[in-house]
């Protein structure tokens, strides 16, 4: 799929950081034009899931939105399978997730449309010239022989990354970068800068390499000039 009119914006693992994402937003002040891609993980860990979640069904309306599924978001569809399940999503985060709707919540207090927002989730998104992902790839398959695992689930080890077949730039999250740096490799860009405990909430935009980081207290990063290999416009 080919944007070709408007920002292409990637999104990085929001997790629930409300303060975060509102700031981002805001910056970024989104048009009709825009394409902005959310690279999953939009749940868990931080306060505010609840209201990430009506801020993106609202931004629908302002902008053309893409959702990608990221492990968490997978594991509260598990949840609803058995109590094992929902044990091991509650202590990856999703306490906090439930704890958004009110405190105590259970899973049937997540309302239909947030189910049904989730449930849109894509498992990629490609364009022209980039792969947005939620956690890694193999680089010897076309994106829609990749399996659920790697999208979702498979960190990213540098030493060992090579790049896509397709020769386009990959951008992903998950890989939790500890120094809260992006991670840019030139051919594979990791914009998960760890904002639930201590970085940046990250988005970039993918044409001009332009930078929008906030911090989970809501505050604005200072812009810097763009610097990652992988977002060189192409002349």
């Amino acid at each position: 799929m080919s944007s070709d009119s408007g920002r292409l914006i990637a999104v990085g693992d929001v997790h629930g950081c409300g303060h975060a994402f509102q700031t981002i937003l805001k910056a970024i002040a989104p048009t009709a034009d825009d394409h902005l891609v959310f690279l999953g993980d939009l749940i868990d860990q931080g306060r505010d899931s609840a209201e990430v979640l009506d801020q993106i069904i609202e931004l629908q309306n302002v902008c053309d939105v893409v959702v990608i599924k990221g492990n968490h978001e997978e594991m509260l569809f598990a949840a609803q399978e058995g109590d094992v399940a929902l044990r091991y999503w509650e202590n990856c985060g999703g306490v906090s997730t439930l704890n958004s709707y009110r405190f105590g919540a259970t899973l049937s207090d997540i309302p239909p449309e947030h189910w049904a927002l989730l449930s849109s989730c894509q498992p990629y998104y490609e364009t022209d010239r980039f792969i947005l992902t939620h956690a890694n790839y193999r680089s010897d398959l076309p994106m829609a022989e990749q399996k659920a695992y790697q999208l979702r689930w498979a960190l990213l080890e540098p030493d060992e990354m090579q790049p896509h077949q397709s020769g386009k730039t990959v951008v992903v999250g998950h890989t939790e970068q500890k120094n809260s740096e992006i991670l840019d490799l030139g051919f594979v860009i990791c914009i998960d800068t760890a904002c639930w405990r201590h970085g940046w909430l990250t988005a970039i935009e993918l044409n001009t390499g332009e930078l929008w980081q906030a911090s989970r207290w809501g505050m604005l990063r200072e812009a810097e000039e763009p610097t990652h290999r992988g977002l060189v416009p192409v002349a």
